[in-house]
Formats: structure tokens, C-alpha cells, sequence
């Protein structure tokens, strides 16, 4: 057998056989379950990596979904039970047969690494499992306590029972007598000891029973690339208190094997006392508060079990007293710190240097890692630097063929954690391509016979029996011929002193061993005989644990089945449980949506009820004012129309008077009457244009000439003023005097009556009076004006020499197009001095666009109301120009 663990060589040999770096990946169940994820398992060993459109990588314009293979995928709904016997299982079962092994978890800050390295007392993670199976195998097989005993440089040395018992003595017993210790207040956020804990069953069958094992942990931590011991004894100080730890260096022992000097190692014998040192480690590691995680780990930690082995005596009771027949074989459980992002933490001081160590050594194992790979894939001869960070020195040995290596990728899917994740990715890809030299198993035959223990068990036994019964104890049977020779010098041939004894010594030899050679073949014969019962025995327990084990095996995949079924049952009642979550979030919506609704409708079927009243009574109170106004409005178009039918009545009256006197008058001439009369009205006669007539003709052959609208105003309002001939005034007053209507304030200047002017003159002066702030309107009609005058705000003086008045007002259609009016106007001088604009023309300008419609066929006769014979309808269409015709409908 090989001391130890044997010379592990620097670079492995190239004929030796090879294994990659077994990665797997786990994903963390999210606390919101509707939450959206960034990764997702597509296969039991492909992830789906999708960039969300928050990430950086989405911005930068990376929108491409990536897939990453593993050893193993396991999703959220994984147990810790399962996740132990892929993984941490087979590592357990290599330290139990002398391998060597490393396993470790890699992920960002609050990914669960933690979770899954140490788990709950209800929901054990991998360390409390490896435990329990390591004394589930150990069972009766265990070294009394201190035979075994570390020598501080990686080795162990082994002494007797005896000695042991001693120091058990000196350092379990007598301390117990001692003054006890006030127990100290809990520090950890759990503790084993809080709620009983769940043991795995799990165990190794295979194993020599002719050994003696014992285990013994490490727990220790690399906290900004310093090694510390977490089971270390501080001094106490009375007055400063335990003075702070002591960074430990890393040594390399005779076979090229690097450990940390002096650190503790505690020999336990139970998983009790195993977990009683992990809680004792956990209180003194280096934990902060983040943004990210309220219990983030600030350092790497390294938890060692190391089991010693050693052969027992060719008599199956102690331990063999040889140090060189020891093996020692460890399994490392690396919880490695999180990687983080400084401005996503907030770390700041302590924190952001604490993470950028963290940030540091990750680097450095995964630059080993390229270098590895490019070693092994491109036949390289780089030097790996594992000098570089603590954590990569420690276990250098593990890359160059010491043991098997594991990793576990915990990813945390929620969306916002893609850009770290996608760098865990890539180192986990990098990783899988390295490749690490198998480990060799150790010989244990070192010609002993097998079965010792059993033997010396079962006689040990035997004789507690018989001391129990109370009868004679055998001694062993003695299988010997006898004693030895006797003397057989001879002085004489025929001495018969020496001949007759030798010659019965021989007899008797004969004798005892033809006795001995019958008793072994009855012991042959009841051996063989056993034998043959035991083959018996053998063959129907075997044929009977065949059957057991078609049963196990039936039951087993029947129980395999049901678990498959339970975890898809378990999916779809997760995904119930969503779509069951959303249906009650819309139903709620809708629910509070319609209320909303209801108390909108309701509100606005008040105000509405309220606007109905309000305008039932404004209605009414409208009705009311309009009725007055009506009432109003008649009064006054009775008293228009009064005053109109009165002032016809006396223009009626005066021309017929004007017509009669001129019949009576015969001493007149139709010159000198229509002489006269022009003279006193002051306005030249005019002739209406013969038309169409269906009145009979006047009496007289002389008609006079109508007077101006102006001067017919005159008339009817100050009858007393009018000039008219001498020799008619009387005539007038006394025959033809009609009732005057309410005199009326003019406030309109009364124009020259001299003054005339001819229709068209090239000598005319216009005065354009234009507000400011109009829109010039690009009409294709405009008033043509050769001479004007354009004023903004209009004054007296600039309606001096002056002939056309024009205004300018813009408003807004019907249509709600903007039109402009032009009102144009005659400048007259006043009766006073003054001047007098007298309107007599409104135009429109209007941008339309030109239509379809005809032009209007010239006014006829026929087409206004009333006879066009009648006087006095004829007097008020030529003078006022107010008549109003009516078209005629075209014939269908």
C-alpha cells in the first residue's frame, strides 16, 4: 500500500486517463412567481438565455437568445435530496474508498449558493448530507477517538488504544469538571440545533470492514486574499477582549500537496458534532448587508473533511502501529463568494474593497481555467498562474489530477440579473473544457487475512456468553505433536536409555497425529458440510434477494413514475395557481373598473338631471323673455309700420295734390310747373323708363318728376318747412293735411340740397378708411380706385377734399370663412359747412370657389310683388331702391 495519498506529480502523466470538469447548473425558484426571467430550461442539460429589453446587452443592440449546455440541468422545482445524489453523492463514495475530491458553488451575489451548500434543518443542503451519509457507512467501523492525531504538516500520526484512552482523559474528561461557561447569545440567522433535523439515509455498502476510520473537519475562509481559521482558539485579552484572527499561510507538504499551516482540524464521530463546528464557523465568517442580499458572503469559504484509514492487526483489534499503512482522503466544499456589480450594490468603504477582492480572485481562477484549456486543446506550455489569488493556490492540485472536480452554476433567472449572468455563463462554458486527470485507487491487501474484525468480533462474543451462563470457559484447542524432542545423543549403538524413549516418543507422536489428522477430517467434513449449507443458504437468499430486487426495482420505477407524474402535477398546479392569480387580478380589475363605470353613469345621470331641471327652467324663463320681447317687438313694428303707412299716406297725398293742382292750374305750362317744382324741391326731375303697364293712365298728360329719397324724408317729417309754390300752400293746409307722427332728434347733418354732381367724374377722390389688424384677401374682384387716400383711424380733416368714402369691416361668414365688407359712401358738404357722408353701396369679398350655378336671367316686372303701375310702389323702387321681387319657380 502507498503512504498516504502518494506523490501527486506537477503536470500529469499524457498516457494517463482523463475527465473533464463535471459542471451543473441550477436555477433559483423566484419569490414572485410571475415575474419575467431571463433563462430558462429547455432539456435536462440545455439552458435558454433570452436578453431582456432592460439589460445592457439589449441596449447595446445584442438581441440574440443563447443556449448553454451542462452535465445536468435542474430547475426550480429540484429538491435538495436529488440534487445530493447526482452530485454530492458520488464524491462522498470516492472519499470513502481513499479519492480525493473538490466540490464548489459558482454564481452571483444571491443566486442561493449558500442555500445550496448548507440548506435548513428541515431542507438539508449538500454539507449536512455528506455527513450523515459519511456515519451512515462508518457504522462500527470508527477508530476510538485520538488514535489518530494530526502532525501539522499534512499528516497524521497513530498511536495506541492505550494512549488514546489518555488523551481522551486529559482533554474530555477533566475538562467537564471545570467552572462551566456562560453559553453565548446566537449570532447565525438559523441554527441546526433550532428544530430537529431530517438525516439522509444514504450510505456505502462496499467498504473494508477490516479498517478503522476516523473523520476530521476544517473550516475555514479566504477573506480579501487572506486565509483565516474560523475554528481557531482566539486569545482573550481582560481588557481589549479576543484579540482578532491571524491570517494562516498555505505550505506545500513532502508529496507536493498545498494545505494551510497550522489550522485547526476537530475530530468528530457524529453528525451532530460535524454541524456543531459548521454552526461555530458560520457565527465568525465575514458577512454584510447589500442592495442585492440582506446576508451576503464576503469571503470564500472552504469546509475540509478529511477521513483517516488505517488497517487493523492480524488479529483484528487495534489498529497496526505503522504511520506508512495510513491513507488519507479529502472532499473540499467551496462556497465561493458572489460576483457583483459595484453601482448595482451601492457597496461603498469596507464593501466595494471586499468586492473588489471577490471580483479579483474569480478572475484569476477563471484566467487558470483559459490557460488550461489552451494547454490541453493547443498542446500549449503556458504557466497557469495559480500564485495569484489564495483560492487558486489552494487547490492547484485538484486541476493537476488530484481528485475529482465539480462545479454548480446557481443562476438566479429574474430579468434584471441577465448581464451577470451571461459572464457566469461563459465562465461555466470555459470550465466544462478542462480536462483533469482521473485519480488511481489505492491497494489495501497487505496479506492479512480478511474477516478479522468479524472473527475477533464473534469470539468476543462467545465469551461474554459463557461468562454470562456461568459454565467453564474452553481454552483454545492446541494443535501441536507434542513437546519438543528429547535428548537422543547417542554414546552406544544399542544405549537403551535413549532408544526406548525416543522410540515411545514417537509412538506417541504417531499416535496424536493420527488423532490430529482424524480430528481434521471431521473438521474437514463438518466444514464442508457447513459449506454446502452455507452455498444452500447462499443460493436461495440470493435467488430470494433476486426476487426482492426485481420487487425493489418494480417499486422503484413505479415510484419513479409517480414522481414524475407528482412534478407535473405540481407544474400544472403552479401554472393553475398563475393563470388562477391573473384571472382573479383582471376579475378584480374589471370589477373596479365597473363600479367606476357605475359611478360615472350614476354621476352623470344626476347631472344630467340636473342640466334637464336647469334647462326646463331656463327654457321657461326664455319663453317668458321671449314673450316680452315678442310683445315688445310687436309695439314696435306697429309703430313702424304706423309711421310708415303715415309717411306714404302723405306721399300719396301730396302727389296727388301735385297732380291735381297741376290739372286745375291751367294758366301753367308742363315747362314752367315742372320748373317750379324742381325749384322747390331742389332735385332734378326724372321719368321712370317705360315697361310694362296695367294701371290705367293718369288724367293729367303731364307727370312730375319724382323728388329725391332725401328731400321725400323731408317732407314727411317737417311738412311745415317743405317749399313748395305759394298759390298751393293754402290748397295743402286746408284740404290735404294728414295726421304727423312724433317729431324725431335728427342727428344726421343735413346735406347741401345746391350741391350736384355727376355720376362719373375722372376727378374722384376716395377716401379708404381700413381698420388696422385686417387680412388682405386676395379676392379676383377689388374696388378699382385711381385716386385714394388709405387712413387706419379716421378724422375730420381727412374727409376734406374728398369725393368717395369707403370702410373696410372683416367678419366671419356663415360658412366660417373670414369675408370682408366694403361700405362705400359720398362725401357731401353739409347745409352747416361741414361735411356729410351719405352710404349708398355695401360690397363682399368672399374667396369661394366657382360653382355651378346660372347667373340669374334679368329682373322683369312680373317678377316683383305688387303692380308695377301702382305709384307709389314705382316712387319707392326707383328713389329708395328697397323693392323686393320674387323669382318665379322654373316649371318643372
Amino acid at each position: 500500500m502507498k503512504p498516504q495519498r502518494g506523490k501527486t506529480p506537477r503536470r500529469p502523466r499524457n498516457n494517463a486517463a482523463k475527465d473533464p470538469v463535471e459542471v451543473y447548473c441550477r436555477i433559483r425558484p423566484l419569490e414572485d412567481k410571475n415575474a419575467e426571467v431571463c433563462c430558462r430550461p429547455i432539456s435536462s442539460t440545455t439552458v435558454l438565455l433570452c436578453p431582456h429589453e432592460n439589460s445592457l446587452a439589449y441596449k447595446n443592440g445584442n438581441y440574440k437568445e443563447t443556449q448553454y449546455t451542462f452535465k445536468h440541468v435542474f430547475d426550480e422545482y429540484t429538491s435538495q435530496k436529488a440534487l445530493f445524489d447526482n452530485i454530492a453523492s458520488p464524491l462522498v463514495e470516492d472519499l470513502l474508498h481513499g479519492k480525493n475530491g473538490l466540490l464548489f458553488t459558482y454564481g452571483i451575489t444571491g443566486s442561493g449558493k449558500t442555500h445550496t451548500m448548507t440548506g435548513t434543518p428541515t431542507d438539508q443542503g449538500l454539507l449536512p448530507r455528506c455527513l450523515d451519509m459519511i456515519f451512515n457507512s462508518l457504522a462500527g467501523m470508527q477508530a476510538k477517538k485520538y488514535v489518530f492525531a494530526p502532525d501539522m504538516m499534512n499528516g497524521y500520526d497513530v498511536q495506541t488504544e492505550a494512549d488514546a484512552m489518555v488523551e481522551r482523559q486529559n482533554r474530555d474528561v477533566l475538562p467537564a469538571f471545570q467552572t462551566p461557561k456562560t453559553p453565548r447569545h446566537k449570532e447565525s440567522k438559523f441554527d441546526f440545533r433550532d428544530e430537529p433535523r431530517l438525516k439522509d439515509p444514504s450510505k456505502v455498502e462496499d467498504l473494508d470492514e477490516d479498517r478503522n476510520y476516523t473523520v476530521f473537519v476544517s473550516y475555514t475562509e479566504i477573506y480579501n486574499n487572506y486565509v483565516f481559521d474560523l475554528l481557531e482558539e482566539l486569545p482573550l485579552d481582560p481588557i481589549t477582549g479576543h484579540k482578532p484572527p491571524v491570517s494562516k499561510g498555505l505550505r506545500e507538504d513532502p508529496d507536493r500537496n498545498m494545505y494551510v499551516n497550522n489550522c485547526t482540524e476537530v475530530e468528530i464521530t457524529t453528525p451532530e458534532e460535524g454541524i456543531e463546528v459548521l454552526m461555530k464557523g458560520q457565527k465568525r465568517r465575514k458577512v454584510a448587508h447589500t442592495v442585492l442580499n440582506a446576508e451576503s458572503s464576503r469571503s470564500h469559504s472552504v469546509f475540509s473533511l478529511r477521513l483517516v484509514q488505517a488497517p487493523l492487526d492480524p488479529y483484528g483489534q487495534e489498529v497496526l502501529q505503522d504511520k506508512d499503512k495510513i491513507c488519507c482522503s479529502q472532499l473540499s466544499l467551496v462556497d465561493l463568494a458572489g460576483s457583483e456589480r459595484t453601482n448595482r450594490t451601492g457597496s461603498v468603504g469596507d464593501r466595494l474593497r471586499e468586492a473588489g477582492n471577490i471580483n479579483q480572485s474569480l478572475m484569476v481562477l477563471r484566467a487558470c481555467m483559459d490557460i488550461l484549456r489552451e494547454n490541453q486543446t493547443q498542446g500549449a506550455n503556458k504557466m497557469v498562474p495559480y500564485r495569484d489569488s489564495k483560492l487558486t493556490h489552494l487547490f492547484k492540485n485538484y486541476f493537476d489530477g488530484e481528485g475529482k472536480v465539480r462545479m454548480i452554476v446557481c443562476i438566479n433567472p429574474h430579468f434584471r440579473e441577465y448581464d451577470e449572468t451571461v459572464h457566469v455563463m461563459r465562465f461555466a462554458e470555459v470550465t466544462q473544457e478542462v480536462q483533469v486527470a482521473r485519480p488511481e485507487g489505492i491497494n489495501y491487501d497487505l496479506g492479512f487475512t480478511p474477516g478479522r474484525r468479524r472473527m475477533n468480533q464473534q469470539y468476543k462474543e462467545a465469551m461474554m456468553n459463557m461468562e454470562t451462563e456461568g459454565g467453564p470457559v474452553p481454552a483454545p484447542r492446541s494443535y501441536s505433536l507434542g513437546p519438543h524432542f528429547p535428548c537422543i545423543e547417542l554414546t552406544e549403538a544399542m544405549d537403551d536409555s535413549v532408544l526406548i524413549p525416543l522410540a515411545n516418543f514417537l509412538h506417541d507422536r504417531e499416535t496424536k497425529r493420527k488423532t490430529l489428522l482424524t480430528d481434521l477430517t471431521n473438521q474437514q467434513d463438518n466444514f464442508r458440510a457447513r459449506l454446502i449449507q452455507l452455498e444452500k443458504d447462499d443460493n436461495e437468499l440470493r435467488s430470494r434477494n433476486s426476487e426482492l430486487e426485481g420487487l425493489l426495482k418494480r417499486k422503484d420505477d413505479s415510484l419513479q413514475r409517480l414522481e414524475k407524474k407528482l412534478k407535473s402535477l405540481e407544474k400544472n398546479n403552479d401554472k393553475l395557481q398563475r393563470d388562477q392569480m391573473k384571472t382573479v387580478n383582471l376579475n378584480r380589475d374589471l370589477e373596479s373598473e365597473l363600479q367606476e363605470k357605475d359611478i360615472k353613469i350614476q354621476r352623470e345621470r344626476v347631472q344630467r338631471e340636473r342640466l334637464k331641471s336647469r334647462f326646463e327652467e331656463k327654457i321657461q324663463l326664455t319663453d317668458a323673455q321671449w314673450q316680452k320681447n315678442m310683445e315688445r317687438e310687436k309695439r314696435k313694428i306697429e309703430a313702424e309700420a304706423n309711421a310708415q303707412l303715415w309717411s306714404k299716406d302723405r306721399k300719396l297725398q301730396l302727389l296727388k295734390s301735385l297732380v291735381n293742382e297741376s290739372d286745375v292750374d291751367s294758366g301753367m305750362t308742363p315747362a314752367s310747373s315742372t320748373t317750379s317744382v324742381a325749384s322747390s324741391t331742389g332735385t332734378p326731375l326724372r321719368t321712370p323708363k317705360a315697361g310694362p303697364k296695367t294701371a290705367p293712365k293718369p288724367s293729367s298728360s303731364h307727370v312730375l318728376g319724382a323728388r329725391s329719397e332725401q328731400d321725400l324724408r323731408g317732407v314727411g317729417k317737417t311738412p311745415s318747412t317743405a317749399r313748395t309754390p305759394g298759390y298751393m300752400r293754402n290748397t295743402m293746409r286746408t284740404r290735404y293735411r294728414a295726421k304727423s307722427p312724433p317729431p324725431t332728434k335728427s342727428t344726421v347733418p343735413v346735406m347741401n340740397p345746391k350741391y350736384r354732381r355727376r355720376s362719373k367724374s375722372s376727378h374722384e377722390i376716395w377716401l379708404e378708411h381700413k381698420p388696422t389688424g385686417n387680412v388682405q384677401l386676395d379676392t379676383v374682384l377689388q374696388p378699382k380706385m385711381n385716386k385714394k387716400k388709405s387712413v387706419g383711424h379716421l378724422e375730420v380733416r381727412d374727409t376734406k377734399g374728398v369725393s368717395n368714402y369707403m370702410l373696410q369691416h372683416q367678419d366671419q361668414a356663415s360658412d366660417g370663412e373670414l369675408q370682408t365688407k366694403i361700405y362705400k359712401a359720398n362725401v357731401l358738404p353739409s347745409a352747416g359747412g361741414g361735411t356729410c357722408v351719405v352710404f349708398n353701396d355695401v360690397e363682399t369679398l368672399r374667396q369661394i370657389s366657382p360653382g355651378s350655378k346660372k347667373r340669374p336671367a334679368q329682373l322683369r316686372p312680373e317678377d316683383f310683388e305688387g303692380q308695377w303701375t301702382d305709384s307709389e310702389e314705382r316712387c319707392r323702387i326707383a328713389i329708395e331702391g328697397h323693392g323686393t321681387y320674387k323669382r318665379r319657380k322654373p316649371s318643372p
